[in-house]
């Protein structure tokens, strides 16, 4: 029998931003590259839930389903997988994704699953069903994999990361649903729909918060040209209006943001676009270029109002280069997104304060504050093991924005206290005459009203009555 390929995003709990899963688009694209039959069920795009999974496996008729997982996602892709299991016996169920990178023998430990896929997948998976296809057993000479042999896993020396992305294919987006189907969060956006894009892989920055396992601390950035041809792929023939650049650090080299800005006033495409930066990396000229090409956002991550925090957790930067990068994106006409965290390893009640003091001192369009979650394979994660002030509670309470059971309390504060000045700072933040003013005069079509009637809502929901 031909080998068939069937790519699952299980659902999720956490109704809010939902795009498109950009990974299993790029591992859909180098399968057809090779000649296999593929098929991608985007559960949480399509509202999906485990019947309509189901229904929709069996049409395709998978000889392999592969399931891709985040630590908040593993809950429900293990009941997925165990559901799957029991409609497919005879089919091979791979789990990959950022979770089982980083506990691949924990993970693996589950009946359901019979192969792991770790780190960056492309290269692997290609290799797999290739080796699969010729009948060899031999999956140990397989870079990147983890699999049971007995009740032993064995877990394979990792794969080297993909140095020219460029030679990537573009993520198989016809496989995926309408963008219209996309659910990005409120006033994250100005118009709909929106299409997300991936132009580098890896961070070259060491914040304890972070697990940079799937795509490590080397950078690889996309060509100029390279990102510009998926941009206008995007707005042409899959109708996005806006496009949201997902990389961590997408100004890490300013030169290359500007050609692709040039890039993209070349081919005269019009569309909307934001994006996620760093505060060091940020001068006048980069931000000019941003504006002209349809940059109406920027995402900043400033963490904390303290510095000896910031230097706790690895960030890098300093309170002064943060205040001067929010001015320069303010005076180039940008509009800025902050986001801020409380709960972080040495906090106290004075500096999540001064966290709050500092964010509406910065004053940017949209501040998000979230309680920190110890993920696992993060530097904060393994420090709070040894402290004790880990606490075990579900994955599926791993949702940023949405925590209320927290799985780390710093000493000398409790978890009550941390949930309070979350509230506390987006009551401070928002609920300024100035704020009510500023976003009332951005509303200019229907649009733009319900987008922020929904931030709205979102933050009200935050503060308990």
């Amino acid at each position: 029998m031909a080998i068939r390929v069937l790519l699952i995003r299980p659902p999720l709990s956490d109704p809010a931003n939902i795009s498109h899963s950009l990974g299993l688009a790029y591992l859909a694209a180098v399968l057809e590259k090779e000649g296999f039959p593929v098929k991608i069920i985007d559960a949480p795009v399509l509202g999906y839930q485990q019947k309509e999974i189901i229904k929709e496996a069996k049409k395709f008729k998978p000889t392999i389903i592969g399931l891709s997982s985040t630590t908040r996602e593993f809950p429900a892709a293990l009941k997925l997988a165990s559901n799957l299991k029991r409609h497919f016996k005879e089919c091979l169920l791979i789990i990959g994704g950022p979770h089982v990178t980083v506990t691949p023998k924990q993970t693996m430990k589950h009946k359901c699953f019979d192969l792991a896929l770790l780190g960056e997948a492309e290269r692997t998976i290609v290799e797999l069903i290739k080796t699969l296809e010729k009948d060899k057993k031999n999956l140990g000479d397989i870079k990147g994999v983890a699999f049971k042999k007995g009740r032993k896993v064995i877990i394979t020396p990792s794969r080297p990361f993909i140095k020219n992305l460029d030679n990537l294919p573009f993520p198989a987006r016809h496989l995926l649903p309408p963008l219209e189907k996309c659910r990005p969060t409120p006033v994250s956006y100005k118009n709909l729909p929106v299409g997300t894009i991936m132009t580098s892989r890896g961070c070259p920055f060491h914040c304890t918060f972070c697990a940079r396992n799937v795509f490590g601390n080397q950078v690889r950035l996309r060509s100029p040209k390279n990102v510009v041809d998926e941009m206008e792929i995007l707005v042409k023939k899959y109708g996005a209006s806006e496009i949201r650049v997902w990389d961590d650090t997408f100004n890490l080299d300013p030169n290359r943001v500007i050609e692709i800005c040039k890039e993209i006033l070349k081919r005269k495409l019009v569309f909307s676009w934001t994006c996620q930066a760093r505060v060091n990396f940020v001068n006048p000229r980069m931000l000019s270029w941003m504006k002209r090409a349809g940059c109406w956002q920027i995402s900043y991550g400033i963490e904390s109002g303290n510095q000896e925090i910031l230097n706790k957790i690895k960030k890098g930067i300093t309170l002064k280069t943060a205040r001067e990068a929010v001015a320069k994106t303010k005076k180039a006409g940008i509009e800025v997104k902050c986001f801020f965290m409380l709960g972080l390893p040495g906090e106290t009640e004075e500096t999540m304060q001064e966290t709050i003091d500092f964010a509406k001192k910065l004053d940017p369009d949209t501040a998000t504050f979230c309680i920190i979650l110890p993920f696992p394979g993060t530097e904060i994660y393994q420090e709070a093991i040894k402290t004790g002030e880990f606490r075990k509670v579900p994955f599926e309470n791993y949702i940023l924005y949405q925590t209320k059971r927290l799985p780390f309390v710093p000493k000398g504060l409790t978890a009550k206290k941390i949930l309070t000045y979350e509230s506390k700072a987006y009551r401070e933040f928002y609920f300024r005459p100035k704020i009510f003013l500023r976003e009332l005069l951005k509303i200019r079509n229907l649009s733009t009203l319900q987008a922020k009637i929904k931030g709205f809502l979102s933050v009200q929901a935050k503060i308990p009555t």
